[in-house]
């Protein structure tokens, strides 16, 4: 057993019902001989020694220190490993993966940096095809809510690029420190451009951001941030079939591009 002291500030808590949870992992991750994988925080290498064992390559990112012997020592050798010391947030991902393709991320993340985690693989799309990780549980039903309150623009953004899905959850009780919240293991299925929605990402956006504004107010209150008479907002909203006092945590993706797409056609 490792002497290692888990440190708060980096987030940490490490597995300790070890077998079962690494298991599943793997097999909703499904990893092969050809996959080049990206793990992000992976500790003293429990999940690192099974993605060595599969696939192709293995790049792990480690902002703490005192890991990297522990690490070195165990994996140095296999010439699979590939260690980035620092924090993947500054990571030039474009550079370190330039030769690579189709790369998967497989990781136990720190779950105060989930959501700028989740936007830097997204913004490496090109890049990154496929991530599976281990969130906070509610996050987890959040991203992958299909209607109702957990929804928010993170959920969005992660449909408009991409397919997400809840494959498990892990108890509190598997990892030490013991956490205050039970954990979960997610997908997101990145699309490729040629699944690209038809509609820019900026103006997609500027929609969503806008109904979202104050989670507690409805959508017609929350677009006249964006500068329309509440009349001219009535007539849109009944074109759409979407109710005046309806919340944004309630309307698809769907909607909102067709909205977006109908006030952008006015501006035109």
């Amino acid at each position: 057993m490792s002497d290692f002291k888990h440190k708060k500030k980096f987030g940490q808590n490490f597995l300790t019902n070890q077998n079962e949870v690494l298991e599943n992992i793997m097999r909703v991750s499904n990893v092969d001989s050809e996959d080049i994988i990206i793990e992000i925080g992976p500790g003293e290498g429990a999940l690192t020694e099974l993605l060595l064992n599969k696939a192709k390559k293995v790049y792990c990112f480690e902002i703490d220190t005192d890991l990297e012997k522990i690490l070195r020592k165990k994996y140095e050798s296999n010439p699979k490993f590939n260690l980035i010391m620092g924090d993947v947030l500054d990571a030039d991902l474009q550079t370190l993966l330039k030769d690579e393709s189709s790369v998967k991320v497989v990781a136990n993340i720190p779950y105060y940096i989930t959501s700028p985690i989740i936007n830097k693989l997204i913004e490496n799309k090109n890049k990154v095809d496929e991530i599976y990780i281990m969130v906070q549980k509610e996050v987890a039903e959040r991203v992958c809510s299909k209607s109702g309150k957990e929804r928010s623009v993170l959920t969005l953004a992660i449909e408009y690029f991409g397919v997400s899905e809840y494959l498990f959850t892990i108890p509190k009780e598997f990892f030490t420190p013991a956490p205050k919240v039970d954990s979960a293991f997610m997908s997101i299925k990145l699309y490729s451009d040629e699944d690209k929605k038809d509609l820019e990402e900026k103006i997609f956006f500027k929609y969503v951001k806008a109904c979202f504004l104050n989670k507690r107010k409805n959508i017609l209150n929350n677009l006249t941030s964006l500068g329309y008479s509440k009349d001219q907002l009535r007539e849109k909203l009944i074109i759409l079939e979407i109710p005046e006092t309806e919340r944004a945590e309630n309307v698809t993706i769907e909607k909102f591009i067709e909205m977006a797409k109908l006030f952008e056609k006015e501006v035109k």
